[in-house]
């Protein structure tokens, strides 16, 4: 697929997309990496671990995360999960940038993705999420059964997120199911819905339900509901933009009051090439 008809038919058109294998082909360090070697190199590195969606619980040495991975979780205890992000606000204590700064000559973008014409981050030219910074731009580990609980992504951006290390099972739902997904506050857990509060939670059926291997890719439209669980001990390298195809719907989103958002006002408070990522 080229870019454009990328931009055209995913971008403009608000549609998902499945890339099956295209990382193998095309990275210096191909799909699967391994954990011990990720240890190896980034072990003495401070790293944030999460619950199954986005609250911090711990930080942690890399290297014992990647120790404790392999001793499973306490019993009834969810799966911790890693979520390393490069920089994305201005008060941010833990960072992955100098992760990615060496890991960049190890992965790349999938060609399908546009290099030009980025309004978040704003990105003219040559854009590069190996070496650009970009909004949740992460390093995603975890064992076995590590969930991210059903949401949609903010800053009305689209998402991009390779698959390196095991098998992951991704469940999408198209932006319209919020009526009874989500009850403006919150979304539903598809794992422990609460039917009182969303009663009408399982009247839908995903639009897609797919598991991502190795050298996968998938891409995520801005609005569409999705969740994930590692069917194996899982790595995936992710981020989050916008084109200029959806200008529009990012004025909106910044109208309403999204410019004052910490992420927003870091991106548009920086010149490209400032930071290590």
């Amino acid at each position: 697929m080229s870019s454009a008809e990328f931009v055209e038919v995913h971008l403009a058109g608000n549609q998902p997309l499945v890339s099956r294998g295209w990382c193998r082909q095309w990275w210096s360090q191909p799909p699967p990496w391994d954990l011990g070697e990720l240890a190896r190199r980034f072990g003495a590195h401070r790293v944030p671990v999460f619950d199954s969606l986005f609250e911090m619980q711990r930080v942690m040495r890399f290297d014992e995360y990647i120790a404790a991975m392999a001793d499973g979780p306490a019993d009834g205890e969810p799966v911790p999960y890693m979520r390393w992000y490069a920089r994305q606000r201005n008060f941010q204590m833990i960072c992955a940038d100098d992760a990615f700064a060496e890991l960049a000559g190890d992965w790349a973008a999938p060609s399908w993705l546009p290099s030009d014409d980025y309004v978040f981050p704003a990105i003219k030219t040559n854009a590069d999420p190996t070496k650009d910074s970009f909004p949740a731009k992460g390093l995603f580990i975890c064992a076995a059964g590590g969930r991210t609980r059903l949401h949609a992504d903010p800053w009305a951006s689209d998402a991009c997120l390779c698959q390196i290390t095991g098998e992951k099972r991704f469940l999408l739902y198209p932006p319209e199911a919020g009526k009874v997904l989500s009850d403006g506050a919150e979304v539903v857990d598809l794992d422990r819905p609460d039917t009182a509060r969303f009663p009408q939670w399982n009247s839908v059926e995903p639009a897609l339900d797919v598991t991502l291997q190795p050298g996968d890719a998938i891409f995520i439209p801005a609005g569409w509901y999705h969740a994930a669980v590692a069917l194996s001990a899982s790595v995936s390298v992710t981020w989050n933009f916008v084109h200029e195809v959806n200008a529009d719907r990012f004025a909106e989103y910044l109208a309403s009051g999204g410019s004052t958002d910490p992420t927003v006002k870091y991106f548009r408070g920086r010149r490209r090439g400032e930071g290590s990522a």
